[in-house]
């Protein structure tokens, strides 16, 4: 018994940490199967498997989930021309593509008020058919990944009840994320409405 385990313990130290990386383009059996395998991992390796493995996601998050392939919007057989999948090895010709390059930092928005608030960013509220970027209850808060330089950031709060009018508060902020940093945290609290 000794021996199974101390071969399944070597031969998970051999295959590496990353492929255990949780991404969005997951199905829900591969989610669940690389949590398992990660739980019997971390015990094997007393933890220390775990922050391998963050570390991976973290920075597949921020450079965009590079082994996702890009979200379709049609069902069946794809129209011609539409992307099948990355070209073999050695046959791209010219730039790359512009997002390819471009690394996201990953973060966090935390609405610190008791209000249910509409969250948009880089977009002008006041614009006719502009839905939020996020809605976010009070004291929840939401991971997302901007890309590095400047957002804007403008919140309302909104009515909970049909009833109870929303305050005529808002929040408007300009932020600036720096390519360099590990990630960010923003609290959205009430003193910052006005």
């Amino acid at each position: 018994m000794k021996r199974v385990i101390v071969l399944a313990a070597f031969a998970a130290a051999l295959s590496g940490c990353a492929s255990l990386a949780v991404r969005p383009c997951d199905s829900i059996a591969e989610r669940d199967g690389k949590y398992v395998s990660r739980l019997f991992l971390g015990v094997l390796t007393l933890g220390i498997s775990e922050a391998a493995i963050q570390q991976e996601q973290w920075l597949e998050a921020r450079e965009g989930w590079r082994f996702c392939p890009p979200p379709v919007g049609w069902h069946g057989t794809p129209p011609p021309g539409a992307w099948q999948g990355p070209p073999p090895p050695g046959t791209r010709q010219g730039p790359p593509p512009p997002t390819a390059a471009v690394p996201r930092i990953p973060g966090v928005l935390v609405n610190a008020t008791r209000w249910t608030i509409n969250l948009y960013l880089d977009t002008d509220p006041a614009t006719p058919d502009v839905l939020p970027s996020l809605v976010l209850r009070p004291g929840e808060g939401r991971q997302l990944s901007l890309v590095g330089g400047p957002h804007r950031i403008v919140a309302n709060p909104i009515a909970e009840t049909s009833g109870a009018p929303a305050p005529a508060a808002r929040y408007e902020r300009q932020i600036q994320i720096d390519p360099r940093d590990r990630g960010f945290r923003l609290h959205l609290s009430e003193g910052e409405f006005k």
